[in-house]
């Protein structure tokens, strides 16, 4: 099952929104010390997002070309991405946890006796 997790950029001088990429945590890690790992291998998509104002909440957008020319004096995907990876810090759990039994009460366990009401 293949993973993901954020690798944030801010550059609070410039914009007070985050640049968000999703990569593949292990392959990441390995990159930082080996770059001859291609990029394309590192990376879920070559898509950036931006939150406005930073946090884990709100909504993911796609920032505009002028933007990303304003932060990262360019407004190529590929040189946004790679200025990330290498500026970026990785953010966020990389799995999700499942709880071993049904916790959702109001629908009721699969682990109830048959004499419980």
């Amino acid at each position: 099952m293949a993973t993901s997790q954020q690798i944030v950029f801010a550059d609070k001088e410039k914009s007070d929104s985050e640049f968000v990429v999703y990569v593949n945590p292990d392959i990441y890690s390995k990159w930082k010390s080996d770059k001859s790992i291609p990029i394309t291998d590192v990376v879920q998509t070559f898509n950036v997002y931006v939150t406005r104002g930073g946090g884990n909440t709100g909504v993911s957008e796609t920032p505009s070309h002028q933007e990303l020319d304003s932060v990262f004096d360019t407004a190529n995907n590929t040189a946004v991405v790679e200025h990330i990876l290498l500026h970026g810090s990785l953010k966020g759990t990389s799995r999700i946890s499942k709880p071993e039994r049904d916790f959702n009460y109001s629908r009721g366990s699969r682990n109830v006796s048959s004499n419980a009401r």
